[in-house]
């Protein structure tokens, strides 16, 4: 019984929604990083300029 709930809580939690203030807070820190990080390469980069516009289109519905 024990093991079913925590089957049915992780199925929820992969279909979780996110507060607009949640997706603007992970912007700003996505934002933060990519500014000050020097170590990003060029591909990490882009999934995370992808990432951000995705929360993006998120905030925007």
């Amino acid at each position: 019984m024990n093991s079913d709930n925590s089957d049915n809580n992780s199925q929820r939690i992969k279909g979780g929604i996110f507060a607009k203030a949640d997706i603007d807070l992970l912007k700003k820190t996505l934002d933060f990083y990519i500014k000050n990080n020097k170590n990003l390469n060029t591909k990490e980069q882009s999934k995370i300029s992808l990432l951000f516009h995705r929360l993006g289109r998120m905030s925007s519905k």
